[in-house]
């Protein structure tokens, strides 16, 4: 097993659909067990072609039988808890280091915004106070970075996955 390699080392599989959308990262060990027990097959990035063969590289799988939730029921039940960990419990807004203990709308709810992963951020109480409810550029503040879904990253390494499959 691969230590070390941060948050998506080497040892990490992406994990798909019957439908090939991506649901999640597993570990090496786990998605080795799925094929194993038959709850998944491994495949082919370049073909999508399954296959039992476990020596190489084992980069993706595919569980037959599941259906990848939508991002919105992602957002059900300890929101707050699921952004701030997004945001690793730290201040989104640019020239603030304090730990966020809050969650703030981007665009606040009084001008149409909406309860979204790409609409919520963690933040300090002292910036969401002074940020009001007002939009970050109205109240002249600019955030660190912009809010992504839960499994944005996921369909990044997905996208780059099959980019360097097709390549070779």
């Amino acid at each position: 097993m691969l230590k070390g390699g941060g948050r998506h080392g080497a040892g990490e599989v992406i994990a798909v659909d019957r439908n090939y959308v991506p649901m999640q990262e597993v570990s090496r060990r786990r998605a080795l067990c799925a094929v194993v027990a038959g709850r998944a097959h491994v495949l082919n990035p370049a073909t999508f072609e399954r296959h039992g063969n476990l020596e190489g590289r084992l980069e993706l799988i595919i569980f037959p039988h599941a259906q990848a939730c939508s991002d919105s029921k992602l957002l059900l039940g300890r929101l707050e808890r699921r952004v701030l960990r997004r945001d690793h419990y730290l201040c989104q807004y640019e020239g603030c280091q304090r730990k966020a203990t809050t969650v703030d709308h981007v665009v606040p709810l009084c001008q149409g915004g909406s309860t979204t992963w790409q609409n919520l951020v963690g933040c300090c109480l002292s910036c969401n106070q002074s940020k009001g409810g007002r939009t970050p550029e109205q109240a002249g503040m600019i955030l660190k970075r912009q809010p992504k879904g839960p499994r944005a990253h996921l369909f990044e390494r997905f996208e780059e996955l099959l980019k360097r499959a097709s390549a070779a």
